[in-house]
């Protein structure tokens, strides 16, 4: 077995001190332009946050688009099963357009103004929140140091 090692003066006086320092001339203002950055990260980090948003709503626009468009194409194949085959006319001539019935419009709906309907507004995402807190208390600190 070998002997635990001892420590020397040298290593016991680096570990107490460091061996360089740093001196800043006006701290005020280096502190200033880390909270200026850090409130523009923030700001960006919001504007990812909508973009992330308007994304995710985009994708469900669209799968909702793609099952209308499903069930549309499944509505022609029925309508067309129902529509006989007849002798088409030559290119040149007009043909007689089928006219539609006509739907009658749909009464309105009247609300009582005794009892009115409370929207929710949409909820906010947690994160977004946090940031905008984050980045009153930066918008504070800078006006403090001002």
């Amino acid at each position: 077995m070998t002997p635990p090692r001892r420590r020397t003066s040298t290593q016991a006086k680096v570990e107490s001190e460091p061996s360089y320092m740093v001196q800043i001339p006006e701290p005020k203002l280096v502190r200033k332009d880390l909270l200026e950055s850090l409130r523009e990260v923030i700001l960006i980090m919001q504007a990812y946050e909508q973009f992330k948003r308007i994304q995710e709503d985009k994708i469900g626009i669209f799968q909702q688009m793609s099952k209308d468009v499903k069930e549309l194409n499944g509505l022609i194949s029925k309508l067309k099963k129902l529509v006989p085959k007849g002798k088409l006319k030559a290119l040149g001539e007009e043909v007689p357009r089928l006219e539609l019935p006509k739907e009658e419009p749909k009464p309105k709906l009247v609300v009582s103004k005794s009892s009115p309907t409370k929207v929710a507004p949409a909820p906010k995402l947690n994160e977004l929140d946090n940031l905008e807190g984050q980045l009153r208390d930066i918008e504070r600190q800078l006006k403090s140091i001002n």
